[in-house]
């Protein structure tokens, strides 16, 4: 599974939220979905009420892992844990729609400086 947020911005934030330090070396790669592909798409109201609680429940990760299984479509999209207005993107390589997903080169990604990680 490829996890890709809706934008570079956001993909930061994930980044940070899930490491202790400032990262460093990293890379955006974009990701251009057709607009004739499949998305199957959960909604907050989809899903379990302690959904957003830093260690993901059994019953999130199920989902997950039974989209994949069922191999319905080729991407997933779910709300953002970090920011829930927005959306976070999964990708699934074994699906056979995967090929028509066009990858941008990859470009450098710095964080700023400013930003400091919780103390």
């Amino acid at each position: 599974m490829v996890y890709c947020g809706a934008t570079a911005s956001l993909c930061a934030l994930e980044a940070l939220a899930h490491s202790a330090m400032l990262p460093a070396d990293m890379i955006v790669v974009q990701a251009r979905i057709p607009n004739s592909l499949s998305i199957q798409t959960v909604e907050e109201s989809d899903l379990s009420p302690n959904w957003s609680r830093p260690i993901p429940s059994k019953k999130t990760q199920d989902l997950g892992t039974d989209w994949v299984k069922r191999g319905a479509t080729v991407v997933l999209s779910v709300p953002s844990v970090v920011v829930p207005s927005e959306r976070n993107y999964l990708l699934n390589p074994a699906h056979p729609d995967f090929a028509r997903i066009h990858f941008l080169p990859p470009r450098p990604f710095a964080f700023d400086r400013r930003l400091k990680p919780a103390r």
